[in-house]
């Protein structure tokens, strides 16, 4: 199954993080995978995290691109910061600094990467795979968009995978 992206270009305000959350989430489930509520609360969290940090951090606009292939989300938060960003132990009466810890609790994999007009900070969360029926719809679709000719025979799995 080919990856499947979509980008999100905001101007960099706060007010712009709420409601992106929300967006990303249903374009996921949109892509036919069966978010659970837990899963969802946790996309919309690193997205949240993600995002606030290049907003406050980054200063102008931001990009958000969303990469999906079965079992993984890649969610890519570029701002126009070159500086590193930084995990912090904040007190426990400061209201911010533990938004990449938290990242790095819920996401299988994250990071960074410089390039020449700032960076990519990105976060990969595990996802539950689509379930039976969004592929064989996925698939029917597919084998309707190319259709068998003589010369193009469709083994027999995936025939029966079809119907």
């Amino acid at each position: 199954m080919p990856t499947l992206v979509t980008r999100f270009a905001l101007e960099g305000k706060r007010e712009e993080v709420s409601a992106l959350r929300y967006k990303v989430v249903d374009k996921v489930r949109a892509w036919g995978v069966p978010l659970d509520d837990e899963t969802a609360y946790e996309i919309s969290l690193v997205v949240s995290e993600l995002v606030t940090n290049a907003v406050v951090h980054g200063g102008g606009a931001v990009t958000v691109t969303l990469r999906h292939r079965p079992g993984s989300l890649v969610i890519d938060v570029f701002d126009g910061n070159t500086l590193e960003p930084t995990s912090q132990c904040p007190d426990a009466e400061e209201e911010g600094g533990r938004g990449l810890v938290l990242v790095g609790l819920l996401t299988a994999r994250s990071g960074w990467e410089p390039i020449a007009d700032g960076k990519h900070v990105w976060a990969e969360i595990e996802l539950p795979k689509a379930a039976p029926a969004v592929r064989a719809a996925a698939l029917r679709q597919f084998s309707a968009a190319r259709p068998i000719t003589a010369d193009r025979i469709v083994p027999e799995s995936l025939a029966s995978a079809i119907v």
